[in-house]
């Protein structure tokens, strides 16, 4: 649902899941990986979600 969550949102954006792991300086394949295990760090969903403009808890909501 994380990964989905963010894909969507990026999207919108105009970004490309890539593109954002580059911009918050995340290795290749970081947000990715979150599609089969949502334990992601506080801080990346924080740099993720500030980049996208809204909050931690829209990007954990289900």
């Amino acid at each position: 649902m994380l990964y989905e969550r963010i894909s969507k949102l990026a999207n919108k954006k105009g970004y490309s899941i890539r593109k954002i792991e580059r911009i918050c300086g995340f290795s290749n394949g970081t947000i990715r990986a979150w599609r089969n295990n949502n334990n992601a760090p506080v801080r990346k969903l924080k740099r993720v979600s500030d980049l996208l403009g809204v909050t931690i808890d829209e990007l954990l909501k289900e």
